[in-house]
């Protein structure tokens, strides 16, 4: 099977420069002075192209042929990955080069204005960088719509969360629409007789980082292999062996900076305990962003929000930190991370809420790609839609449609993946209750080696051997997103008597 082996010495040299890429991205977003922007676009552009160059090759392709020559000698791992590798090209032979090399350029370029538009709430110093990306992103869906036989939204969507479909994500997104409302009002109704202290005390963004590290550290991260930084929008990057994370604070919210470590924590583990022999191999890639959400709200919501982790971290708080006040009580704690109430942001609003900032954004981004919404209507609709689903509307555009990045960066088609890992991650977490009785006292406790070895064996020590329908049933013993068991545990969750 030498050609099997050259092919995955190509990739290697391929995930070597994509490791690079990849620290670069962080770097801008954390270190950078801003009059580097040009220098970095141009590098990040150049490698990139290169990367996109290789696989589409003829020596690539020439050594995919004469691997399916030696497919019996092949073993499941290997398999696995000679799968992905042709995924891969597959992806690169869609889009011819130039288009690629101008999409990754315009991409980058938009995403440093926007961080300065967004700062200054100037949506129409953004727009005509943002103009070009949709150009670029409306092509590269076209193209690879057209392989594929598929919609330009599938297109998209195929990159971040393989397998899945636009008619899938409807039908689940339809019954979320017509239940979560009632369930906000709800539990809205049942919270305002709930009394609660805020935590008044200013806490130093110095004290936050040793908290927040702390945590990390019993939750199983590896600071060797790993950092923890700040940045405008909190994120999870680096690569599997340099794991990069990010979060923003507040000194009159500590929690909610907590909240994004524990979040970005979920994604770090995943990245971490990817299957080591690959991490340099498609096959040893995380399994799309609807898995890797998964991971970090099974942390962030199904652990870090839950009455058991509240007690762990009050009495955390108590004892190295010296939080002594009736508002750093458990109870006290988890009526202020589990309270409902519409947000215009997106990453600080509940769990309840949540899904609808992500259908809005679902509805919003495939009506661009489809041009049935322009970038100059894209405001209004975004307003309109706030009020008509969470029923508050913002007042600047930088609490609106230029929040977040994903957009700017050319991240059409992952939004989905955020409230399709949240179900996964409630199905997860019933599956795992079932197999392990003791769950409850052992996050009390701070013990987590139950929960990463569960997620370990079920979810991130398998990469991407398996499709994303196998992976999901043997985790969850469910064969498809499940949004009736996401709606129960905010039920029993928001709504019991407790």
């Amino acid at each position: 099977m030498k050609n099997y082996l050259q092919l995955e010495h190509e990739i290697e040299q391929i995930s070597h420069l994509n490791n690079a890429i990849s620290i670069l991205h962080w770097d801008i977003s954390t270190n950078m002075p801003s009059g580097s922007a040009e220098s970095r676009t141009n590098e990040i552009t150049t490698l990139t192209s290169i990367v996109h160059s290789v696989l589409r090759s003829n020596k690539i392709a020439e050594l995919i042929m004469k691997t399916s020559e030696e497919i019996q000698e092949l073993d499941e791992w290997q398999l696995g990955n000679f799968r992905e590798i042709k995924r891969k090209v597959f992806e690169a032979s869609c889009i011819e080069d130039e288009l690629q090399k101008r999409f990754v350029s315009s991409a980058t370029a938009c995403e440093l204005v926007w961080r300065e538009a967004k700062r200054s709430n100037d949506y129409n110093k953004l727009k005509p960088y943002f103009r070009e990306v949709l150009i670029c992103i409306q092509a590269v869906s076209k193209a690879k719509g057209e392989k594929l036989n598929c919609s330009k939204y599938d297109a998209l969507l195929d990159k971040f969360d393989p397998e899945r479909r636009t008619t899938e994500i409807r039908s689940v997104y339809s019954i979320l629409k017509s239940t979560i409302p009632t369930l906000i009002r709800e539990i809205m109704e049942k919270q305002n007789s709930e009394k609660m202290l805020p935590i008044q005390e200013r806490i130093s963004i110095e004290k936050q980082k040793l908290i927040g590290k702390s945590i990390m550290e019993v939750m199983g991260f590896d600071f060797t292999r790993g950092r923890l930084d700040e940045s405008v929008h909190p994120f999870c990057g680096g690569t599997p062996y340099d794991v990069r994370l990010t979060t923003r604070y507040k000194e009159d919210n500590f929690i909610s900076g907590l909240m994004g470590i524990i979040h970005e924590t979920g994604h770090g583990l995943y990245e971490q305990n990817l299957p080591s022999k690959y991490k340099n191999q498609p096959v040893g890639k995380a399994k799309g962003m609807a898995v890797h959400e998964s991971q970090s709200l099974f942390m962030e919501m199904q652990i870090g929000r839950s009455r058991e982790f509240t007690e762990f971290l009050s009495k955390f708080l108590r004892d190295k930190f010296e939080f002594k006040g009736l508002e750093y009580s458990s109870d006290n704690i988890y009526k202020l991370i589990t309270r409902v109430k519409p947000d215009l942001i997106r990453v600080d609003a509940d769990e309840v809420t949540y899904p609808m900032h992500v259908i809005l954004r679902f509805e919003l981004e495939e009506a661009l790609i489809n041009g049935d919404v322009t970038l100059d209507e894209l405001p209004v609709y975004w307003n309109n839609k706030m009020q008509e689903y969470l029923g508050i509307t913002p007042k600047t555009d930088s609490d609106g449609c230029m929040q977040d990045i994903h957009w700017p960066s050319g991240a059409f088609g992952y939004f989905p993946a955020y409230t399709n890992g949240s179900i996964m991650a409630s199905m997860l977490m019933e599956n795992f209750k079932k197999i392990n009785g003791n769950i409850h006292q052992e996050i009390i406790k701070g013990e987590f080696d139950g929960i990463n070895g569960f997620l370990s064996a079920n979810i991130r020590s398998l990469g991407s051997l398996k499709k994303c329908t196998d992976l999901l049933k043997d985790a969850t013993n469910e064969e498809k997103i499940n949004p009736e068991i996401f709606l129960k545990y905010l039920e029993e969750k928001y709504l019991s008597a407790k």
